[in-house]
């Protein structure tokens, strides 16, 4: 008789200090996490903080004794105008510290957090560690589209990549689409300022050069424009984290834009109003759709263990979505992909030395 396997649970470590909303909306995302079953029955999340104030945030969310939450203290805060090396020379009883280093030690696989992107991404790489072959991570959101979504990355990790920097986003980005999205061979396109060959400069020609060298280790589609990106053109799109935060906060920026505009066009004409009324189930599942708690966090890929950055304003939603993602992402063993991915990537780098 065939033994049976016991289900196996993962650990996550949720800072609840970093967000805008403070841990109480860190604490209810949470219980929220915990009702709708993102957290399963072998998971444990372990919310790291100020532990009196989180057992009291807990004990009204009324999950202070569930078998699935722990805590760990951290009494102290991580600020959105730290400097990143402030964070990790002198807060180093930060609730964000505390659970890179939870994540560094294995005692979770995986850390959400809320906090200071720049902090997050020097302490994670400098705790944590690039995985082997990465030298830098790579922040991917996943983004709406006019039907589905793609990933994008880098949106800000690290802003002058190199052209062997891109292709590890390009197989990084490749494996997490296939979890994230559940596509099995995503489309990955090159962001450029034209689709023809030898149009977005050398970084990009070299880049789309190593690119096409990988073969059918990856399905690579080519450059792709901006203009394309939000179509269906691809499932991957791969840039530098200066260009891809740029578009990023183009697009939350946009979304507010026309929803203000909305707005404002439909409280001065009667006529706007009784049209926005019979339009409101489409703005409805319009703003469902762009609105970021729909997303939830963005990974940080290329690193030894999986950290999620969630949006700084992340309400519990948000965050609860971010929550799912790493749990996914572990489900999926993402990070064995990634390691194997990269290692296929640096043979292709090291086979074209002039290219890299």
């Amino acid at each position: 008789m065939s033994e049976v396997t016991p289900p196996v649970g993962h650990k996550i470590a949720l800072d609840c200090m970093g967000g805008d909303l403070g841990p109480a909306e860190a604490v209810a995302a949470a219980a929220l996490a915990i009702r709708e079953g993102i957290v399963g029955p072998e998971d444990t999340l372990i919310l790291v903080g100020h532990e009196d104030n989180l057992r009291l945030l807990a004990m009204d969310n009324r999950i202070l004794n569930h078998k699935r939450i722990q805590f760990r203290h951290a009494p102290g805060v991580v600020n959105p105008d730290d400097a990143a090396m402030t964070v990790i020379k002198s807060k180093r009883d930060s609730s964000m510290v505390i659970a890179l280093e939870m994540l560094k030690a294995g005692e979770v696989e995986a850390v959400v957090s809320t906090g200071n992107t720049k902090a997050l991404v020097a302490a994670g790489t400098i705790k944590v560690r690039p995985m082997e072959g990465a030298e830098r991570p790579a922040l991917a959101a996943i983004m709406p589209r006019r039907e589905g979504h793609f990933v994008l990355l880098d949106v800000g990790a690290n802003p002058e990549a190199k052209p062997e920097h891109l292709l590890h986003n390009a197989v990084l980005g490749s494996i997490y689409a296939q979890s994230a999205l559940g596509i099995a061979s995503p489309r990955v396109g090159l962001l450029s300022v034209g689709t023809e060959e030898g149009k977005g400069g050398a970084r990009i020609n070299r880049t789309h050069t190593l690119l096409k060298a990988m073969g059918d280790k990856i399905n690579y589609v080519g450059p792709v424009e901006g203009f394309d990106v939000f179509g269906d053109c691809c499932d991957v799109v791969v840039t530098d984290g200066f260009t891809g935060n740029v578009i990023l906060k183009t697009l939350e920026g946009l979304v507010y834009m026309v929803r203000d505009l909305i707005g404002s066009k439909v409280k001065r004409n009667p006529v706007y109003l009784a049209g926005g009324i019979a339009m409101f189930p489409l703005l409805r599942d319009l703003k469902g759709k762009l609105k970021p708690e729909r997303y939830g966090g963005a990974p940080l890929l290329g690193l030894g263990g999986l950290v999620m950055k969630a949006h700084g304003s992340s309400n519990r939603q948000g965050i609860a979505s971010a929550i799912r993602l790493g749990y996914e992402a572990l489900g999926h063993g993402t990070g064995h992909r990634m390691q194997a991915g990269l290692a296929e990537a640096n043979a292709v780098i090291s086979a074209n030395p002039e290219v890299a």
